[in-house]
């Protein structure tokens, strides 16, 4: 259910009416997402969904507690706004309470397209055929999912807190297989416009990597020269930034505690040639211009030419060290080359040239290690060219440290919620093999 501004407004100031504690919050979400999955070369299911939620945050004192509900009759507000005050009142105190916020400014961001949120039910279909069809002609199977979504977002509060917004996304990946089940390829493609996605273009991408990835040859594990598509990138580069959190640093628990305690703000950390920002308002990867708790999303720069300029300040913890809260970042932005990938592999002397990462877990936050695999293609470039299908591997190795060895990057591309290069990096560490594909 997508309510317009006016209506949202009215619904939360029907649920405040109701409550009786010292602050309360109420957060609307809701809208219509529709979705397709296919597999085995065949359409399997298809869904709509259209939803709204109601959620109620109510405080007494430092004492705190939420509820939601999925209806907005009378009956409903005052049930879920009774369970929240109820909760509230038993709940152990808070010692890291922090107030509710007052009136905002916002950013004039609208993270909304038209063509996504009237983009028609069967188009799922259409999807679906234009990876089902080419891959059978060439005896590979693929599946995949789509789903594109309309929605809204609203937060109000009893101090004057009012912000709103409305937002679509598309999100797409296919994965083919070869019928030996040796050969795999994936592709994915993401944005909030639905209109500037070429589907089949993922698929036919996914499909040659499957057919190319046929027969692998196996390299030891070792020290190599790599090229990260953005997907890999993504998955890696991930665990980087869940660690820039101020409080661990500032606390002596991550990688950007300084020596001696505080944090490593100002000093350099990584190659001079990796800059991340985010901003809600870049127009390639637009983001909410609130979080949930109504804390206004925000330009800033986390990394500048190598050198640390920022971590991620929660309300209490700025409040505490005396900063101002960040909120977590809205989207990030990394700032490639100007290269397509086909040109980093052009230039490119020798490289294992991976499509993805899965199964990353961590293992020392300290120094941000990581473990993970390779996964639907790796391929070894040569003198410019890709030679051949490699079997996949198991890495042990730090964002940190990559970061540090980059020796070319492409332009920029939307994966999730980030613009992300693909990188190519002097030495990357692969411990031992994986018989996965």
């Amino acid at each position: 259910m997508i309510l317009d501004e006016t209506q949202a407004r009215r619904l939360i100031e029907r649920t405040l009416a109701l409550a009786t504690a010292d602050e309360v919050r109420v957060n609307l979400t809701g809208g219509r997402t529709r979705n397709t999955r296919f597999a085995v070369n065949t359409i399997t299911t298809c869904g709509d969904c259209d939803e709204l939620s109601v959620a109620v945050t109510a405080y007494f004192g430092c004492r705190h507690a939420a509820a939601s509900v999925g209806e907005a009759d009378d009956a409903a507000l005052r049930r879920v706004v009774q369970t929240a005050q109820e909760l509230a009142r038993v709940a152990p105190e808070d010692p890291e309470y922090v107030p509710e916020l007052g009136p905002q400014e916002f950013l004039p961001v609208r993270p909304f397209f038209e063509s996504t949120a009237t983009a028609p039910a069967d188009l799922g279909a259409e999807v679906a055929r234009s990876a089902i069809e080419p891959a059978a002609q060439r005896g590979i199977t693929v599946a995949g999912y789509l789903e594109f979504a309309h929605n809204f977002h609203a937060v109000g509060n009893n101090k004057g807190l009012f912000g709103y917004y409305q937002s679509t996304d598309t999100r797409y990946s296919v994965t083919a297989r070869t019928p030996d089940g040796c050969g795999s390829g994936w592709a994915s493609e993401t944005s909030r416009d639905i209109s500037e996605l070429d589907f089949a273009a993922a698929a036919q991408r996914a499909i040659e990597k499957a057919d190319a990835s046929r027969s692998p040859k196996t390299l030891p594990p070792g020290v190599y020269p790599v090229i990260l598509e953005p997907a890999a990138v993504d998955g890696f580069l991930a665990y980087a930034l869940w660690n820039m959190n101020a409080r661990y640093a500032d606390e002596g628990r991550s990688f950007y505690a300084r020596k001696g305690g505080g944090n490593k703000i100002g000093e350099k950390i990584v190659g001079d040639n990796v800059t991340m920002s985010s901003d809600p308002a870049r127009p390639e990867i637009l983001a909410p211009p609130f979080a949930a708790d109504g804390l206004p999303a925000k330009p800033r720069v986390w990394v500048e030419r190598g050198i640390l300029k920022a971590l991620v300040y929660d309300r209490y913890w700025a409040a505490k060290q005396g900063k101002e809260p960040t909120g977590w970042p809205p989207n990030l932005i990394f700032e490639g080359g100007d290269q397509t990938l086909d040109e980093l592999i052009r230039s490119t002397d020798k490289a294992l040239l991976v499509t993805r990462f899965w199964y990353i877990r961590s293992l020392d936050p300290q120094t941000i290690l990581v473990t993970g695999l390779t996964r639907d293609g790796v391929f070894w470039v040569e003198d410019g060219a890709i030679r051949h299908a490699v079997k996949n591997f198991r890495f042990n190795e730090t964002p940190i440290a990559v970061l540090n060895k980059i020796t070319g990057m492409t332009r920029p591309t939307r994966i999730g919620n980030a613009l992300l290069p693909a990188l190519r990096a002097s030495e990357f560490t692969f411990s031992s093999l994986s018989d996965a594909v």
